[in-house]
């Protein structure tokens, strides 16, 4: 054997090592991206549950009930919209519509935003949400 031949085969592998080597980060990179945008889009249905089970405990509870909550500005740094109506509560991230179903009516004086303080009442068995 040849030395020259000896180092062509060994270019050989290696080339074939690093193009290897290279498909997997693509594949890699590939998952955390889909890692990513599913834990934002966790983050964002929790937001939009959190937010329901308080407006729902207002729901439950005797009258007089008071509870100030503040919606982040950002989730994951990224934004999204926040809106309730009647007895529906959606939450607008990356393209993607989020809703829940409320178990009570509820009153809305203001508009919500990300960033904005809730305070959620419950006054002769009405539950209000006042934006601050």
């Amino acid at each position: 054997m040849k030395k020259s031949q000896v180092s062509l085969e060994f270019l050989y592998f290696v080339g074939a090592a690093l193009f290897i080597l290279i498909i997997y980060l693509f594949i890699t990179s590939n998952y955390f991206n889909i890692i990513a945008a599913r834990k934002d889009n966790i983050a964002a249905q929790n937001l939009l549950e959190q937010t329901r089970n308080e407006i729902n405990l207002a729901g439950r509870v005797e009258n007089g009930y008071t509870r100030k909550i503040t919606l982040p500005d950002t989730i994951n740094l990224k934004d999204y919209t926040i809106n309730l109506q009647g007895r529906e509560i959606y939450i607008t991230f990356k393209n993607n519509d989020y809703s829940k179903i409320l178990s009570t009516d509820v009153t809305v004086t203001g508009t919500l935003a990300p960033g904005k303080i809730l305070l959620i009442t419950k006054s002769n068995d009405i539950v209000a949400v006042k934006v601050l």
